[in-house]
C-alpha cells in the first residue's frame, strides 16, 4: 500500500507540532520559575549592595579589603576577616523614614565615614554612620536610612 504525499506530509507536520510540544513541556518548570514565580524580597533593606561583587571597606583606622580572593584585615583583630566581610555584607536593618531621622538629628553626633568599594565601579559608595547606644545609624546603597541594632564588636573588631 503506497502513502500519498500528501497524507505523508500531514503526518510529517503531527510529529514536528508532536517533538514542540515535548520540548515545551520540558522546558515548562523552567519557564514558570522565570517568568510567573516572584522571587522573596526581604523585608529589610540591605546596608550593602547584595548584587554587586564587594572589594574592600575603608574605615577611618583600619580596612578590609579582598585580595587574590582573600580577605585580609589591616591590623590583626579577634575576628576573622571572612567572618567580618560576611557580616557587613549580609547586614540589613529597619528603614527609618525621614522624619523619625530628624527627630533623631539632636541626638546624633560625630558621624563617620565608610568607603565600600566594588570590583564593578570606579566610585566607592560612601556610607555615613551614627552610632547611638541603642542602635546604629546607617545610609545605605539607595541612600536610604536604616537603624541596626548590633553590638559594637559585631562589626568593629578589637585590635
Amino acid at each position: 500500500m503506497r502513502v500519498s504525499p500528501a497524507r505523508r506530509r500531514r503526518w510529517n507536520n503531527i510529529l514536528m507540532l508532536a517533538v514542540i510540544a515535548f520540548i515545551a513541556v520540558l522546558n515548562l518548570p523552567t519557564i514558570i520559575k522565570t517568568y510567573l514565580v516572584e522571587e522573596p524580597q526581604s523585608t529589610f533593606p540591605y546596608l550593602i549592595n547584595p548584587n554587586a561583587e564587594l572589594q574592600a571597606l575603608h574605615f577611618s583606622d583600619w580596612s578590609l579589603e579582598k585580595n587574590q580572593n582573600r580577605w585580609r584585615i589591616s591590623k590583626p583583630s579577634n575576628i576573622a576577616p571572612e567572618e567580618l566581610a560576611a557580616r557587613w555584607q549580609s547586614l540589613v536593618g529597619t528603614e527609618v523614614d525621614e522624619r523619625t531621622q530628624q527627630s533623631l538629628g539632636a541626638a546624633l553626633r560625630e558621624p563617620k565615614t565608610i568607603e565600600v568599594w566594588y570590583a564593578d565601579l570606579e566610585e566607592p559608595q560612601r556610607i555615613t554612620l551614627y552610632q547611638t547606644p541603642q542602635f546604629w545609624l546607617l545610609k545605605n546603597w539607595q541612600d536610604k536610612w536604616i537603624a541596626v541594632s548590633v553590638d559594637a564588636s559585631y562589626l568593629i573588631p578589637t585590635f
